[in-house]
């Protein structure tokens, strides 16, 4: 990594507003757009069977407390329970962020020169596409395949880095409107200070723009929808938490949560993440025809150098209901 941006060894806390506080690097001013969102595949999320009896309660317990500690993102209660025992769950449980993790936890494994088996991450992709009801970002897949570690090694996983830090395995970053950094072409507008996007229906405020040119904006929604999904967050302060808001048509937010990513506490040296955000619903049923969306949740898709992690939220209330880390939310040797 050429450039990024330091952090001190303690995280500042996380600011639920649009603007973000460090980094000072520039950006290449040329930098130029990158990849388009994924499209959704036609199935809808489903429940992948149990295959485990309906009368062993150890096992139902297990996996339920490890589901209610990973949509918390408890790394530290993850961890002291092991990765062992994570394993040892049935990955076919009804509990779906609890089967991905005991999943990938049963299937993760290195070779003898501390790179990862690629059959274990091809195993986990149709549950993934199952959970979501959509096939993962190709970057992520590909990012999920760079992992090298191993026994006692902490894992690392290879991000792409643009030479002037500001492109990554989706892509370039470019300046955008208020100077923040975008990906592609954006209806995002900056006016007298305030950052706002354009719909068809009008102009929707969004806030003050960032103080600090630093920050990255994502911004999506549903097909044809008018409430917008809004992460802001430093590329270069890698895996921390970042806020995420639902802001609508009329610029009142609807509501206001975390996402985890890797949930980096400290950062003692250079750091850097990549962030997704897609809504997950249907395709429409004729290529070209205006059609409901049938939006079932928002998925956001990160990595960092340490963990690679995705979270879905409910639409309505920014609720968290799936969470799946490859680290278990902890830097692990």
């Amino acid at each position: 990594m050429s450039r990024c941006y330091r952090r001190g060894v303690k995280r500042c806390s996380v600011l639920l507003t649009l603007a973000c506080a460090c980094a000072t690097t520039e950006p290449s001013p040329d930098a130029v757009a990158a990849e388009a969102a994924p499209d959704p595949i036609a199935a809808k999320p489903t429940t992948m069977p149990k295959s485990a009896p309906d009368d062993a309660p150890s096992a139902d317990t297990d996996a339920a407390q490890v589901e209610a500690e990973a949509l918390r993102c408890d790394g530290p209660a993850l961890m002291q329970r092991g990765a062992s025992a994570i394993g040892a769950l049935s990955p076919d449980d009804a509990a779906l962020s609890a089967s991905l993790l005991a999943a990938w936890e049963r299937g993760r494994a290195f070779d003898n020169r501390g790179t990862i088996e690629p059959a274990g991450v091809d195993e986990m992709l149709p549950r993934f596409t199952a959970a979501l009801g959509m096939a993962p970002p190709r970057w992520w897949v590909d990012t999920l395949k760079s992992a090298r570690g191993g026994e006692g090694i902490a894992t690392g996983y290879d991000l792409q880095m643009a030479q002037d830090g500001y492109g990554d395995r989706r892509g370039k970053l470019s300046r955008g409107p208020g100077g923040v950094l975008i990906r592609g072409t954006s209806p995002l507008v900056e006016s007298d200070g305030m950052l706002a996007y354009d719909l068809s229906s009008g102009r929707v405020e969004l806030g003050p723009v960032p103080s600090h040119r630093g920050t990255a904006i994502e911004v999506t929604r549903a097909r044809a929808g008018t409430t917008l999904y809004v992460a802001m967050f430093e590329p270069g302060a890698g895996g921390f938490r970042f806020p995420l808001r639902a802001v609508a048509s009329d610029g009142k937010e609807r509501w206001v949560t975390e996402v985890c990513a890797a949930d980096r506490k400290v950062l003692g040296g250079l750091g850097y993440m990549v962030v997704q955000m897609v809504v997950l619903e249907d395709p429409p049923a004729k290529p070209g025809v205006m059609s409901k969306s049938n939006a079932r949740g928002l998925a956001v898709f990160t990595a960092e150098t340490h963990g690679v992690t995705v979270e879905v939220f409910e639409l309505d209330t920014g609720a968290r209901t799936l969470a799946w880390s490859s680290d278990l939310w902890s830097w692990r040797g």
